[in-house]
């Protein structure tokens, strides 16, 4: 594990991040308000494969959201941006994606359930722990 997350540090960088911030926020500019923050948050994942390796990609996915969310490196998108990096992170890993199901009633259902983890680490009331937790369908 801790050498795909070393091989997606090289592919996860601040620019793409800036980038994918971008294409969320157009028409609005994308700025940059803590660069040391999105670097941090960029790099929670290659961290925790160092530290923890028995941690599964759904946790490191979980770091590198949660350090986007929590750092609050953009001046808007954050939670959006967050999400789109954790699922390309685990598509990147070679796993579905945050909202992958294979019956598309249950897609939606899990796309709320995850839309809703976010929110609540957005506002304080999930840890890095709770958006990693799978919830009924969904997980990352």
């Amino acid at each position: 594990m801790s050498t795909q997350a070393a091989r997606l540090a090289r592919l996860f960088t601040p620019e793409y991040a800036r980038r994918v911030n971008a294409q969320i926020v157009h028409p609005a500019e994308s700025v940059v308000v803590k660069p040391n923050e999105l670097e941090s948050g960029l790099s929670r994942p290659l961290h925790v494969a160092a530290y923890e390796p028995d941690r599964p990609a759904a946790y490191l996915a979980a770091t590198l959201s949660y350090g986007i969310i929590m750092g609050h490196p953009f001046q808007d998108g954050n939670k959006r941006t967050g999400f789109f990096l954790a699922n390309e992170y685990l598509r990147a890993m070679g796993l579905p994606g945050l909202t992958d199901a294979a019956d598309p009633g249950k897609s939606q259902e899990s796309a709320a359930d995850v839309a809703k983890r976010f929110i609540d680490v957005a506002a304080g009331k999930s840890d890095v722990t709770d958006l990693a937790t799978p919830s009924s369908s969904s997980g990352i």
